[in-house]
């Protein structure tokens, strides 16, 4: 579901100083987005942030920001988005955020224009930052622990059997310096949600099902798998799909031209019988 768009900033208000005045302002300005959960059960939420693709550095998220995620359990998470230049899809490193029954989490994203840090080793180095894009939220597939017929099993599915209730309040959060570096004033104004409500119905996303048995990965099977490329769990996708091959007669060969078709840098191989 799409929220709102985004715009973060960390750049002068105007592109030169007028006549007569030695600088202008900069602004600091990030997104930060309130998701409440208004069921009754915990869900696993997540944050996409899809832009165009970017021609210069300081005009893409790779790299570029910070994420922080406050969730009643959870106070300010760091992290950082995930992707590269040229990407228009980026995703926060510190993954699903997972909200209590009618609890609250605040998502933030903002310019990487602090100190250097483990989190964030290389901070924006000039201030002429400048993205814009929208946000995403989805509610995607889990794997869940439920009892079967013969005891607990992993199951891999849907969160929900139905659209889900969560409250959105995006917002653009704002500060400003002047020439000399002071900090001159700070802002807060709430952003339209795509939707035009505040309170919204998200549907869950359904997993991608392997066939029981399959032996080779063709264009059909790589068609299926792209609409779910934006799950978080892709590594356990690749896992689903190796424990449903047959070892004995699946085609490697064909499998692996079908890996780098996708751009996937991985190849498969058979495992040597142990003596």
């Amino acid at each position: 579901m799409d929220v709102s768009h985004f715009e973060l900033v960390w750049k002068p208000q105007s592109p030169a100083a007028p006549t007569g005045v030695s600088g202008v302002d900069k602004v600091f300005q990030g997104y930060f987005l309130e998701i409440t959960n208004l069921e009754p059960i915990a869900y696993s939420y997540a944050v996409e942030f899809v832009a165009a693709p970017a021609a210069v550095a300081e005009r893409s998220l790779a790299g570029n920001t910070l994420v922080f995620v406050d969730t009643p359990g959870t106070n300010n998470a760091p992290g950082v988005m995930n992707g590269a230049i040229g990407d228009t899809v980026f995703r926060p490193s510190t993954g699903l955020i997972t909200i209590p029954p009618n609890g609250t989490a605040l998502f933030a994203v903002v310019p990487s224009a602090f100190a250097a840090s483990p989190i964030d080793p290389t901070p924006l180095p000039l201030s002429n930052f400048e993205v814009r894009g929208f946000v995403r939220l989805r509610l995607p597939p889990v794997f869940k622990l439920i009892n079967g017929p013969f005891g607990p099993i992993f199951f891999y599915g849907p969160q929900a059997d139905a659209p889900v209730r969560v409250m959105l309040t995006p917002q653009n959060r704002s500060t400003y310096y002047t020439n000399g570096g002071t900090l001159s004033d700070q802002t807060q104004s709430s952003l339209p949600t795509a939707s035009g409500a505040a309170v919204n119905m998200l549907p869950p996303d359904k997993p991608f099902v392997f066939p029981p048995v399959f032996d080779k990965l063709d264009q059909p099977v790589l068609d299926r798998m792209s609409a779910m490329m934006a799950s978080e769990d892709q590594g356990l996708m690749m896992a689903a799909m190796m424990a449903a091959m047959n070892s004995e007669t699946s085609d490697l060969p064909a499998m692996n031209a079908g890996l780098a078709g996708a751009g996937i840098g991985l190849a498969l191989e058979r495992r040597k019988t142990k003596a």
